[in-house]
C-alpha cells in the first residue's frame, strides 16, 4: 500500500484528524481510517457500535504516527475510502464507504 521514493505524499505533522475517544481516553489501538466523502479523516478503534455512540475528538496526527508508522500509509486514501485491520500486527485491507 505504501508508495515509496521522494514523491511519497504524506500528512503535515499537525494535520487535524478525527480520534474516537477509546483511542484518546483508554489508549485502544487504531484499527480503522476513515477518508469521508467531504474529506474528512477518522481514526478510530474500528468497534463500530462503541463509535457510534462516542464523540470524536480533533487531534493531530503527527502524534499517532508517531505511535504508529502504518498509519502514515492512509495519506493516499481518496475520499470515500478506508482502511481496516483485526489487529496492529496484521496488513491493513482497503475498502469504499457506502453512501
Amino acid at each position: 500500500m505504501a508508495k515509496r521514493g521522494p514523491n511519497k505524499p504524506k500528512f503535515r505533522e499537525d494535520f487535524g484528524v478525527f480520534v474516537c475517544e477509546h483511542v484518546l481516553n483508554d489508549n485502544k489501538k487504531i484499527l480503522q481510517v476513515t477518508r469521508d466523502m467531504e474529506g474528512d479523516w477518522q481514526f478510530t478503534c474500528g468497534d463500530d457500535i462503541a463509535d457510534e455512540a462516542s464523540d470524536l475528538h480533533l487531534f493531530a496526527v503527527g502524534g499517532l504516527i508517531q505511535r504508529d508508522k502504518t498509519l502514515a500509509d492512509a495519506v493516499i486514501l481518496e475520499p470515500g475510502q478506508g482502511i481496516e485491520r483485526a489487529a496492529t500486527y496484521k496488513d491493513w485491507d482497503t475498502f469504499t464507504l457506502e453512501e
